[in-house]
């Protein structure tokens, strides 16, 4: 995926995030990722946000504007949704603007109010292939070598989301959801993500499965 597609996707979860806001990689197996993934010493992140950067200056204006988000439809709690992909001049044959869609959805911790992500569920298309990938948006100050715990109707799935870049005020982890993991999706009824702000310390957020198949569906159109 090229650095312009991730800007335009990006459009459809900056304004989502509970807390303020500003390449591809494969999720990687982690053994370590098992139903109690989960378990946390019970102690609150701190209220007024996460990690050093929390005080930091806005990022400055104009540099790059946000492309349009097109709401093309919600489908149980999921919604799908389009951006202008602007043209990347090293395509070849010079191709113009085209759309990002992915469908979306966020959520916070019950535990913490402050602690959120958004989920996208986006298409690569290469050619007669396609790929899909799951990308999650969280603050700045998650504990990234642990990645991002799954589990689905309370079954830790083999593999995490792996922590791929930090442009603050966000922090990205992205992964390829394989067949299996797919049809775990589709089947199940609701998905807990855990997010760490140190080891042992995680913050679960719960993001319902419901219509995803649908919204999968409708992704496929676009």
């Amino acid at each position: 995926m090229r650095i312009t597609r991730v800007f335009a996707l990006a459009a459809l979860a900056s304004s989502l995030m509970i807390l303020p806001h500003a390449n591809q990689a494969v999720a990687q197996d982690d053994p370590a990722a098992q139903p109690d993934a989960g378990k946390s010493d019970g102690q609150p992140l701190p209220p007024a946000g996460l990690g050093p950067r929390k005080n930091a200056p806005p990022a400055q204006a104009g540099k790059r504007p946000m492309p349009k988000v097109e709401n093309i439809g919600t489908f149980g709690a999921w919604g799908v949704q389009c951006a202008e992909a602007p043209a990347d001049p090293a395509d070849a044959g010079g191709a113009g603007p085209g759309k990002a869609c992915g469908m979306t959805q966020q959520a916070k911790s019950d535990k913490n109010a402050k602690v959120g992500l958004s989920v996208i569920v986006n298409k690569v298309k290469r050619g007669d292939k396609s790929a899909l990938f799951m990308r999650i948006m969280t603050p700045v100050g998650v504990y990234l070598p642990t990645g991002i715990p799954v589990e689905i109707d309370g079954t830790a799935l083999p593999s995490r989301l792996v922590f791929t870049r930090c442009l603050p005020p966000i922090c990205e982890a992205m992964g390829e959801m394989s067949a299996d993991t797919l049809g775990k999706f589709k089947k199940g009824g609701k998905s807990t993500f855990y997010l760490y702000d140190r080891p042992g310390n995680g913050f679960p957020i719960n993001i319902s499965l419901e219509g995803f198949g649908a919204a999968l569906a409708e992704l496929d159109k676009h």
